[in-house]
């Protein structure tokens, strides 16, 4: 961890990034003779470098630049699927995904079944309440449809 193997630099790099600042040291097969003593230098300059680096900030529930959806967690796919036989298929959707999902790809809800607003209504629950448990999350829909909570998330949609 925190180490790659430059090759074409023939050198280790050792990189850890803090509170938006990097953290670098290379250690050049030059300096060290080979790979070996080059990456022991690298964990050993890490394993120093590491107390003094203040703590990791969890990135969970935090906006990034790259997210278009408005809702951190939440996203747009054109679901387009290509089959065997060649053929192509477009099942748009609004998926929500979390830390310690159970579905690897998250949940998402079909435009097609839902329209628009309402699967990105059911993708912000799901990211809400982190549950693939469709019943719940269609529970809470149904109980907040015309309601300002509605209203409310749906401003947020940008795609």
């Amino acid at each position: 961890m925190y180490l790659t193997r430059n090759v074409k630099e023939r050198c280790v790099m050792a990189r850890v990034m803090r509170q938006k600042q990097m953290h670098q040291e290379n250690f050049s097969l030059k300096k060290y003779g080979d790979w070996s003593k080059a990456m022991r230098a690298a964990r050993v300059w890490v394993k120093k470098k590491l107390p003094k680096l203040p703590p990791k900030i969890s990135s969970k529930g935090r906006m990034t630049r790259r997210n278009h959806s408005g809702e951190v967690g939440v996203h747009w796919s054109p679901g387009i699927v290509k089959r065997p036989n060649d053929n192509v298929y477009q099942c748009p959707r609004w998926i929500a995904k979390w830390p310690g999902c159970q579905n690897r790809g998250g949940i998402s809800w079909m435009v097609k079944q839902f329209e628009h607003e309402g699967a990105f209504v059911l993708a912000v629950l799901s990211r809400r309440f982190e549950t693939i448990n469709r019943d719940k999350i269609l529970t809470e829909f149904e109980s907040i449809q015309g309601t300002k909570k509605y209203a409310e998330i749906v401003s947020k949609m940008k795609a």
